[in-house]
């Protein structure tokens, strides 16, 4: 089964979140993106004071912006049957 991993790289660490499929991970992606939208506003003064309802043009101008600071990444990964936590189940597609 292929699943798409959301990696969020942050000041504070990294995130991961696992969707069925990549329009769930985007969404997920421009939810962090309006979420913290005001944060980057202050980084980046060009930005519009709110943030653009398409997903992808959010989460590329909430990205831009904090260019250096954060980073993201969605990779589709082959998850194993019947793997488990403990057996390491991913696998990059």
């Amino acid at each position: 089964m292929k699943v798409h991993v959301f990696v969020y790289e942050h000041r504070h660490g990294t995130d991961l979140s696992v969707h069925r499929s990549e329009e769930l991970a985007i969404e997920s992606a421009a939810a962090v993106a309006r979420e913290w939208w005001e944060e980057a506003c202050q980084q980046d003064k060009t930005l519009p004071q709110r943030p653009p309802s398409a997903d992808a043009e959010a989460i590329r101008l909430y990205f831009e912006a904090q260019e250096g600071f954060e980073f993201h990444q969605i990779r589709c990964c082959e998850l194993e049957e019947g793997a488990t936590a403990q057996t390491g189940a991913l696998a990059e597609a």
